[in-house]
């Protein structure tokens, strides 16, 4: 005899933010996730980072709530980011099998709120990783060139300009949502810390949070160096400058009080 049939928990990282208030909602609690008010046969999630989770959803129902969504996203991404899980209704206890399949008790908002909580936060995290790898993909050029012929081998300009596209993926993830942190629900159900933490070790959730703040300290590091570096070519440049204008000054005075008058010119 086959047990439950699984459900998709599918989540989507829509954009930056997502503006609450007003969204039709589902038992009204003012935290996130923000458990919207759908037809039966399916839940979502949004939240307020701008990610929403769906949870038995059909690719139709998740494309009306997206268009509902649109118009509160801030910075909305050109393709989402997903994580997807398989959720089984009727366990003897909430676990996480192996191959990711999440198994509860029962379909408790509170319980499908924790794993949208997980899957989320699991799909910021994604995109986070993917914003500082193509940062310090911009910058290992410039890193390169300095540990292996000890200058900067571009213009300064373009030395601002990837610079400037590593500094915006760095303030666009040093205010992200943090990824370790418990959802506030479970101040109102601490029975299902348990459950929270088997999924943040199943999405590593604080050791890929921990991993971002190396990267973006590594980022502030390099930027700061090459900006360092940049300075510094300026002033020696200023300085060039300056030793060129007193040369030429010099010779002109040469000319003017030396040269001319042994000549009689």
């Amino acid at each position: 005899m086959s047990g439950p049939a699984p459900i998709r928990a599918r989540a989507l990282l829509l954009g930056e933010r997502l503006d609450h208030r007003g969204l039709p909602r589902e038992g009204a609690p003012s935290i996130d996730p923000v458990p919207l008010a759908t037809p039966e046969g399916f839940t979502a999630f949004a939240f307020r980072w701008g990610a929403v989770v769906f949870i038995g959803a059909d690719a139709a129902q998740e494309a009306a709530v997206i268009d509902m969504l649109k118009p509160r996203l801030t910075n909305a991404l050109a393709k989402p980011i997903e994580e997807v899980a398989a959720i089984i209704a009727g366990a003897e206890q909430d676990s996480v099998d192996p191959d990711g399949v999440v198994r509860l008790r029962d379909l408790a908002p509170a319980r499908l709120a924790v794993v949208a909580d997980a899957l989320a936060k699991s799909a910021a995290l994604a995109h986070q990783e993917l914003l500082l790898a193509e940062a310090l993909d911009r910058l290992e050029p410039i890193v390169t060139t300095l540990r292996t012929e000890g200058r900067l081998a571009a213009s300064s300009r373009a030395l601002h300009r990837q610079i400037g596209h590593a500094l915006a993926a760095r303030s666009r993830t040093t205010a992200r949502v943090e990824a370790e942190d418990k959802p506030e629900l479970l101040w109102d159900h601490p029975a299902l810390e348990r459950l929270h933490a088997r999924l943040a070790d199943e999405y590593e959730l604080k050791e890929r949070s921990a991993a971002l703040d190396r990267k973006l300290s590594l980022i502030g590091d390099t930027t700061e160096g090459v900006l360092s570096l940049i300075h510094g070519r300026r002033a020696l440049g200023l300085e060039a400058a300056v030793v060129a204008l007193v040369g030429i000054e010099v010779v002109f005075s040469l000319w003017q009080y030396v040269v001319k008058p042994l000549l009689g010119i």
